[in-house]
C-alpha cells in the first residue's frame, strides 16, 4: 500500500465527501425538522410550517428524508403518498409541486415512486433560503 505524505498540498483536498454532505444537510435542516430516533418519523418546527413556498417544502422534506437514510441506514427518498399523509400541504398541492419539480424544473429525481433530492441541490437551497 502506498503511503502519502502529509506534506503533500493535495493532501488538504483529501476527505469524506459524505461527511461534507452530511454537515450540509444538517445545517439545512436544523431549523425546520426533527427527526425522532425511535419512530424515525419527521417532527416539523415552527420555521418550516410558517414557509409559503410548497416546492422549498416539499425539498426539505426530501432532504429531510436523506438525512434520515443516512444517518438510520434506510432507503432514501420519499413516495408521494408518504408526503401525502404527513399533512404538510394539500394532497393536490403534493402532486402538483411533485411534477413541477421533477418534470418541468428538473430540481428532484426519481427512483421508481420515490421522490429524491439530488445532494447538488443542498447548497443551492441553502443560499435560496438565506436569500429570503
Amino acid at each position: 500500500m502506498e503511503t502519502r505524505d502529509k506534506k503533500d498540498p493535495l493532501a488538504s483536498l483529501i476527505g469524506s465527501g459524505k461527511e461534507n454532505e452530511r454537515q450540509k444537510l444538517a445545517e439545512l435542516l436544523a431549523p425546520f425538522v426533527i427527526i425522532d430516533q425511535d419512530s424515525k418519523e419527521f417532527y416539523f418546527k415552527d420555521a418550516f410550517t410558517e414557509l409559503d413556498n410548497n416546492a422549498i417544502k416539499i425539498e426539505l422534506l426530501l432532504a429531510a428524508a436523506r438525512a434520515r437514510a443516512l444517518y438510520f441506514n434506510e432507503p432514501d427518498g420519499l413516495t408521494a403518498q408518504e408526503i401525502i399523509i404527513l399533512s404538510i400541504m394539500p394532497e393536490g398541492s403534493v402532486k402538483t409541486t411533485l411534477r413541477k419539480l421533477f418534470s418541468i424544473e428538473h430540481r428532484i429525481k426519481q427512483n421508481g415512486k420515490r421522490y429524491l433530492l439530488p445532494s447538488y441541490r443542498i447548497p443551492e437551497i441553502i443560499k435560496s433560503l438565506i436569500k429570503k
